[in-house]
């Protein structure tokens, strides 16, 4: 299970930590206010897609799908999507497994 800790960047401090099922821990009422929608809905990620079009043609493209808590790729679908001064650390990304269609 992959948890990471919330950092505003603006304070320099940590403002609460996310996991893997969507589990949120802060007193920070402003993030709990921005995840709660993340939380709630998932986090819209974008990913790649073929399809054939009415002619036969192979067609490649977009299309955005949401990832929901317990999904994996959703803790890095979450940081990722976080608006300033929310963020992890660098280094955390590195190991966070991004979300993949195959899989799901």
């Amino acid at each position: 299970m992959a948890k990471v800790e919330i950092l505003n960047s603006e304070r320099g401090k940590v403002v609460g930590t996310i996991d893997t099922d969507g589990n949120l821990d802060t007193e920070s009422e402003t993030f709990r206010t921005v995840s709660q929608e993340y939380l709630e809905q998932g986090v819209p990620v974008l990913v790649r897609t073929t399809y054939e079009n009415e002619d036969g043609e192979t067609v490649h493209g977009d299309a955005e799908v949401m990832v929901e808590p317990g999904t994996t790729g959703f803790v890095r679908a979450f940081v990722d999507e976080l608006p300033s001064p929310f963020d992890c650390d660098p280094e955390a990304l590195t190991d966070l497994p991004l979300y993949d269609s195959e899989r799901e």
